[in-house]
């Protein structure tokens, strides 16, 4: 019954589920009394398993027969409850910024968000992405994880222009900052280069929307990042931002 409840049938679902399979074809009365259930709970439960197409019946005499559908029914329901669970997923993905931004406003208090590992930095870069708003960091290219480097360098740069999502950036001079540059355009990105010496950026911030995200993927270190949402906040790290890039652009 567990393993019935785990695909989706409620309990009740998953016990008549189990007496139609040991028992086979039967009235509906004889299964609610197997069942030690009314006959209108009965018969609710499984006409709603006919509704998943795990149940079929016919009339037989005077009497409502029901009996199961074959098991591989129950694993093109497990499909479907997948399939139905996947898009609500991409749905809420989709929707969690306005709703975040709601709550944001409703509490008063920025939303502080952790990530871990190179899957948990991904996901702040897809936030970037589903925000759809203009960037601006700080950053060095130099000692990045490898497998995130990859990912950046091969599917996110190009997946933020083909968004039509500009970036400025301050990007402090070392390895791979001349590359970097050099992709500007086809990355739709304005970049200023800073010294590494003077400025030795030690990780990633991102500003975009209400949302300010710290980024740490140097290689060899805990693999770490935050997302802060609250409009000031953005507000002044965009200011400061500004204040940089300003200063940058004239040295």
């Amino acid at each position: 019954m567990s393993l019935l409840s785990s695909v989706g049938l409620s309990e009740k679902e998953a016990l008549i589920y189990d007496i139609l399979m040991s028992s086979g074809e039967k009235p509906a009365s004889s299964i609610a009394s197997l069942a030690h259930m009314n006959r209108t709970t009965c018969y609710r439960i499984l006409y709603d398993l006919e509704k998943k197409g795990l149940v079929n019946h016919r009339d037989l005499g005077n009497k409502i027969h029901f009996r199961l559908d074959h098991p591989q029914k129950l694993l093109d329901f497990a499909d479907k409850q997948l399939k139905t669970q996947e898009q609500a997923r991409h749905d809420l993905a989709q929707l969690l910024p306005s709703l975040v931004s709601s709550y944001v406003l409703s509490v008063e208090k920025p939303v502080i968000a952790m990530f871990e590992g190179v899957k948990g930095l991904k996901e702040i870069y897809q936030d970037t992405l589903r925000e759809k708003k203009s960037i601006f960091a700080v950053l060095t290219t130099a000692e990045v994880e490898p497998e995130l480097f990859a990912w950046l360098t091969s599917y996110y740069g190009k997946a933020r222009a083909r968004a039509h999502i500009s970036a400025k950036v301050i990007v402090s001079s070392g390895e791979w900052s001349k590359e970097y540059e050099r992709k500007n355009t086809e990355e739709l990105r304005e970049t200023v280069m800073v010294s590494q010496s003077l400025f030795p950026f030690q990780h990633e911030v991102d500003i975009y929307g209400d949302k300010v995200a710290f980024i740490n993927y140097k290689k060899g270190d805990p693999l770490i990042g935050f997302i802060i949402t609250n409009k000031q906040i953005a507000k002044t790290m965009k200011a400061w931002f500004d204040l940089a890039w300003k200063g940058a652009t004239i040295a």
